[in-house]
């Protein structure tokens, strides 16, 4: 009996590391915590860190540019700050477009702001998913082909994101000051981005 508990137990702690139970200290910090109390909280985001790591795990988008994105687009979808689109779930500021695409399918509607039309999604969590299709999908490919260079290529992305339009050197600039910011926030909490 003892010899069996004994391997029982020996199974049971291999089991464990196996799945991850035993890697991290109770103390360290998921990406998934640090997103929410660092930085979604604090704006009274609906979004959480889980959003933002399965978009990751869904679409193959590092969680450092979403979060560089979203905070550019939206403060991190505070609904203050973030304006009007980020309290319609619109936290990459997605513009209406008439013809179906990926994204857009998850709309439940549009709204007119600052002379454009963009969509409204029913939830926080819809509008991430649209977000992720977006950088997935959206601009012919060209958005992931940026997100995905080591480093990345915020000029290529913001080409394609915001457009060749007056302000472009200033908007590539914020996101690569909002990457340097970000990534250094997560770092003094212990946690990689």
């Amino acid at each position: 009996m003892r010899r069996s508990l004994g391997r029982i137990s020996l199974v049971l702690v291999a089991a464990a590391v196996v799945c991850g139970a035993l890697a991290a200290p109770a103390s360290a910090t998921t990406a998934a915590q640090f997103m929410d109390q660092s930085l979604f909280k604090p704006h009274n985001s609906p979004i959480t860190g889980a959003m933002v790591v399965n978009n990751a795990a869904w679409y193959g988008i590092d969680i450092l540019p979403q979060l560089v994105i979203l905070t550019a687009e939206t403060a991190l979808g505070d609904p203050k700050l973030g304006g009007e689109l980020a309290r319609q779930n619109n936290f990459g500021c997605l513009r209406y477009r008439s013809a179906p695409t990926k994204w857009g399918v998850l709309a439940n509607g549009k709204v007119s702001v600052a002379g454009g039309d963009w969509y409204t999604f029913p939830s926080a969590q819809v509008g991430m998913v649209a977000f992720g299709r977006f950088l997935k999908v959206g601009q012919g490919g060209v958005l992931m082909t940026a997100l995905t260079s080591q480093p990345y290529d915020w000029t290529a992305f913001a080409r394609a994101y915001y457009g060749d339009l007056s302000g472009l050197a200033a908007y590539t600039s914020k996101l690569k000051t909002l990457e340097t910011q970000l990534r250094a926030k997560a770092a003094k909490s212990g946690v990689k981005l």
